[in-house]
């Protein structure tokens, strides 16, 4: 994927926010983990992608005009064989959308130690700002996230991560696991060099980031850009 000629042409077409596949393919290329994944069409497609990549596997409902796909039932987690895609594919293409529907197969996740958000936001000031915090669905509601301006430097990135109120949560909180700290770091410093090339970037959102004891993967992710000046 050429990074440049891919937010080109979003730009060209009037678009500023890329899908989730895009997203995704997007963090790929910088070296952030990924699911495998694989967009499809037709039952047959989704099929044979879930079996190519290997059970379990997630659908997802990918349409312009849905965003928030958990809170739509456009997410099937956990499937395990051929019927149950079957099932999900045809409950997914149910649900109401005016866009192109297609459906995103991805290798499912194993469990993590926790999961995480890594983001990024456009202050008319400063400019990007890069966040951290504790992810998944309660993201909003505990709110636990720290800021830095990017560029930032390796250390920066390790304070980021100290200072939110969950950090015992990464450093073995009751038996658990040690989080990879360095695997965050580094996604951070990649997020940021990322949104310093590439001013077209306005807000980035990777959430959830599975991290376990080694390597961490970015589940589901979400990249809008700047509206062009007329």
């Amino acid at each position: 994927m050429n990074i440049s000629e891919l937010l080109k042409k979003k730009l060209e077409s009037n678009q500023t926010v890329l899908t989730e596949f895009e997203s995704k393919e997007l963090l790929k290329e910088i070296g952030i983990s990924i699911p495998d994944h694989k967009l499809t069409s037709t039952k047959e497609e989704t099929v044979l992608a879930a079996k190519n990549i290997g059970f379990p596997v997630v659908l997802k409902l990918m349409a312009e005009d849905i965003v928030h796909k958990s809170d739509t039932g456009a997410v099937k987690l956990n499937i395990k064989n051929e019927e149950e895609t079957t099932n999900a594919f045809e409950e997914l293409m149910k649900i109401p959308s005016q866009a192109e529907k297609l459906i995103s197969v991805q290798k499912m996740a194993d469990e993590p130690i926790t999961e995480l958000i890594l983001g990024m936001t456009t202050d008319a000031q400063f400019g990007p700002a890069l966040m951290f915090g504790i992810g998944g669905i309660l993201v909003e509601l505990l709110e636990d996230v720290s800021f830095r301006i990017a560029p930032i430097t390796e250390y920066d990135a390790r304070e980021m991560i100290k200072e939110i109120k969950g950090f015992p949560i990464l450093d073995g909180y009751r038996g658990k696991p040690k989080a990879d700290i360095d695997a965050i770091v580094q996604t951070l410093l990649k997020v940021s060099d990322l949104v310093t090339k590439y001013e077209e970037i306005y807000e980035m959102d990777l959430n959830p980031v599975f991290i376990y004891d080694k390597g961490l993967i970015c589940v589901d992710a979400r990249i809008i850009l700047k509206k062009p000046e007329k």
